[in-house]
């Protein structure tokens, strides 16, 4: 049986159905690290993950969702201490979308829902720590904060991932008690520490005395090392006064390879 009359009919049909096929089918091609939230006359449907997906083009449609990790920047908020001292105190967010559907399902902007428990969470912790605390950096005010916010907005499909304190800004005088306080706690340590090292020298002075005092032959030894530490130099000429103690021990000496030097009338002791 010939087909080639059919032949053109075939083509016609293809071409209409590639046509019906691009009229009727929609393609959508998802990013890496994004995500599509399918809808079909406007309720949601599924999640589509990265990589190219086919939809019925009538009633359906999608939104795209960033995946990737965001930084949200806090300003300088105005926040009172537990003493009620006004502060100016500004924060760093990383978070990401964990959860595409409730984060846009659930709230009409999931980053100022964000920015909201941040304000909320700083002013609650800022109010249970004294003042001292806070600047003198003893309180983990980040750790605490992403606790308490990563709490909150899980509800809502994020993932705060940490939240790290910029500054703490303090009023003008203020600022100026604490430098004043730091200065004179610096002076105070510079004066202990100067406090220690003259107890510790007149400790060492005391026992070199003692020991002088119970070995006098030390003061020559001193003596003979501080004239080999100076005759390095050339060119130098030490004149010494000898004192009697020392005179007749010099002249006992006896001279190099003679005999020994007999000791002189001042020597010998007197008679009885």
């Amino acid at each position: 049986m010939d087909t080639f009359p059919f032949f053109p009919l075939l083509v016609v049909v293809l071409v209409l159905g590639a046509v019906a096929y691009k009229l009727l089918v929609l393609k959508v091609v998802v990013p890496e690290s994004f995500t599509a939230l399918l809808y079909r006359q406007g309720r949601f449907v599924r999640v589509l993950k990265p990589g190219p997906h086919r939809v019925l083009r009538q009633g359906h449609g999608t939104q795209q969702v960033d995946m990737r990790q965001r930084y949200l920047t806090v300003p300088g908020q105005e926040v009172l201490s537990q003493e009620q001292v006004g502060l100016k105190v500004s924060l760093a967010v990383r978070f990401a979308v964990a959860e595409p559907e409730p984060a846009l399902h659930r709230v009409q902007n999931y980053t100022e829902a964000l920015y909201l428990a941040v304000q909320l969470a700083l002013r609650e912790e800022m109010g249970r720590h004294p003042l001292e605390e806070l600047v003198a950096g003893r309180v983990d005010l980040g750790q605490r904060m992403r606790e308490r916010v990563a709490a909150e907005v899980r509800a809502f499909g994020l993932s705060v991932e940490s939240v790290e304190v910029k500054d703490v800004m303090l009023p003008a005088d203020l600022r100026r008690s604490f430098s004043e306080s730091l200065k004179a706690k610096k002076e105070a340590q510079a004066m202990l520490e100067k406090a220690r090292g003259e107890s510790a020298a007149l400790r060492n002075l005391a026992n070199a005395a003692r020991l002088v005092e119970q070995h006098p032959s030390l003061l020559d030894l001193r003596m003979l090392q501080t004239l080999g530490g100076a005759s390095t130099t050339p060119g130098n000429t030490f004149v010494l006064n000898v004192g009697a103690e020392l005179a007749p021990r010099a002249r006992k000496r006896p001279a190099p390879g003679g005999a020994p030097v007999p000791p002189s009338e001042e020597d010998e002791p007197e008679s009885t």
